[in-house]
């Protein structure tokens, strides 16, 4: 089930490129469900970026008791705090926002920006807690409290962000929202399946903004979740007829329609959101399908092929080429496909395990934290790391542990695989962006401290593919078989680049 104010898979990977931060509300929208971390990751960064600028304009009044110099100096720091964080230098941003706590301790805004800061850094449940503290000085500040809900349930604190958004159960605090809060409110409600709630703030949203057609799109996926499908139907139906420029309101239509055996129709709905997202793979898959349901085998694999060439291929679109190439009558590829799908599903499973094996000790590293024992939480810091050494928060705290304990040279190593993390992830968000070249440029990067990662050699071929660089494509994707050659989907892009995988 997508998520509210998912219009579309790009949109919902789209990070702001520059530092800038935007300045109209209209650009909020959160992701899906189905989005990887990073890309949630990405998503929850631009969401950030433009609340900064909301807050800007809706700040708390400064702590009072402090003299005209020391309140101009905290304003400073507050001032240059905040233009870090939309720099997107996090850390630093913390840090600048702490020294302005320590100026005016009972002002909310420092441990709200904090909050924000430590967020996009993926430190939640640090940003959990100075956001708690936000609404602890100021809880009169209602857009604190949709952050605070937002960032729990993001948390999977389930009963901690009922809490939270406890306070607008009464509909006349509910105007008291800026529309972009309350957009991001009705979000939280969504994702805490409190639909009765979600109904009545996008109908709020309606009477501030009649015409804007994601309201309707957005109430046809409360009322899908509530199954209430005649009601979805309709309500996608209407969006439609305020923006036909509308991919994932033919999207949830076409899904409908492919649930009652309407194929003719279905095929309708998922060529318009095909149209207007090209490179979308989830409207593909489900458009294969619906051509699969229909004997159209061809129709199928040829939806699916610029989604597995640029490397996006998740298990649903395996399982469909596997499903297309038997009615084909292709037992050998559809064997292929068919164990890159098992394989896949593997992997993902396997990758969630080890999210949750993890973060008993990153619980208990917080635990101890807040007791005052950061040797303890050191320890359960790196069984963290044991577990999953791709982690970004254990590393980056270790890393502050021992740059505040003088210890550079402990130090270097977290920092250095902070970076390697980040420059990939950047690289992938730019390759779904697809600005190739920026791509390549951080790909490259990582590639040289990591030469020996299969994905990253993945990457950096699939991005070659789309450059036109055919040859250094095909020298990436043997240098990612030849380190996994268990992988056969890495094995077929190869072939398909007129490469051959060298014997095991």
């Amino acid at each position: 089930m997508s998520r509210p104010f998912s219009q579309t898979l790009t949109r919902f990977r789209e990070k702001l490129a520059s530092n800038r931060v935007q300045s109209s509300p209209d650009y909020l929208s959160l992701y899906s469900d189905r989005a990887r971390p990073i890309e949630s990751q990405f998503e929850f960064n631009r969401i950030v970026l433009i609340l900064i600028f909301l807050v800007c304009l809706f700040g708390t009044p400064s702590a009072c008791g402090t003299g005209q110099a020391s309140a101009d100096l905290f304003e400073t720091r507050l001032a240059e705090g905040i233009k870090l964080l939309g720099e997107g230098r996090h850390l630093e941003s913390v840090e600048v926002l702490n020294s302005a706590k320590q100026r005016a301790p009972h002002d909310a805004r420092p441990y709200f920006y904090c909050g924000m800061a430590l967020a996009q850094a993926g430190r939640m449940r640090d940003a959990a807690s100075e956001v708690g503290e936000a609404v602890h000085l100021a809880p009169e500040q209602l857009h604190y409290r949709v952050f605070q809900a937002h960032v729990l349930e993001q948390l999977k604190q389930r009963t901690a962000a009922q809490e939270a958004v406890a306070a607008f159960q009464n509909g006349q605090t509910l105007e008291h929202l800026d529309l972009a809060w309350l957009r991001l409110l009705t979000d939280v409600f969504y994702q805490l399946r409190l639909t009765h709630e979600a109904l009545k703030t996008l109908d709020l949203w309606a009477y501030h903004d009649p015409t804007d057609a994601r309201i309707d799109l957005y109430r046809g996926q409360v009322y899908a979740v509530k199954g209430q499908v005649d009601m979805a139907l309709s309500c996608f139906r209407r969006s439609l007829e305020r923006s036909s420029e509308n991919p994932q309101a033919y999207f949830e239509v076409g899904k409908i329609l492919y649930e009652r055996n309407q194929f003719p129709l279905a095929k309708d709905a998922l060529l318009s959101a095909v149209r207007e997202d090209a490179n979308n793979p989830e409207y593909l898959a489900k458009l294969a399908s619906v051509y699969l349901a229909m004997g159209n085998a061809d129709a199928a694999i040829e939806c699916l092929k610029t989604v597995e060439a640029a490397g996006l291929s998740a298990p649903a679109t395996y399982y469909i080429l596997a499903r297309a190439y038997r009615r084909k009558g292709d037992a050998a590829r559809s064997a292929t496909y068919l164990e890159n799908f098992q394989r896949a599903t593997s992997v993902e499973q396997d990758r969630e395990a080890r999210k949750a094996e993890a973060e008993r000790p990153m619980a208990q590293a917080q635990r101890e934290l807040d007791h005052g024992n950061p040797q303890a939480a050191r320890v359960q810091f790196e069984k963290a790391l044991q577990v999953d050494p791709s982690q970004w928060e254990p590393h980056a705290y270790i890393a502050e542990m021992d740059l505040n304990s003088g210890d550079v040279q402990g130090a270097y190593p977290h920092l250095q695989k902070l970076e390697q993390i980040e420059n990939f992830l950047i690289a992938r968000y730019w390759f779904m962006k697809m600005d190739y070249d920026r791509a390549r440029l951080y790909a490259e990067k990582v590639k040289l401290s990591r030469p020996a990662n299969s994905e990253v050699r993945a990457l950096l071929g699939g991005i070659y593919v789309q450059l036109g660089e055919k040859s250094k494509a095909r020298q990436e994707y043997e240098e990612a078989v030849h380190l996994a050659p268990e992988r056969a989907d890495l094995r077929q892009r190869l072939l398909q680049l007129g490469g051959k995988p060298q014997s095991q």
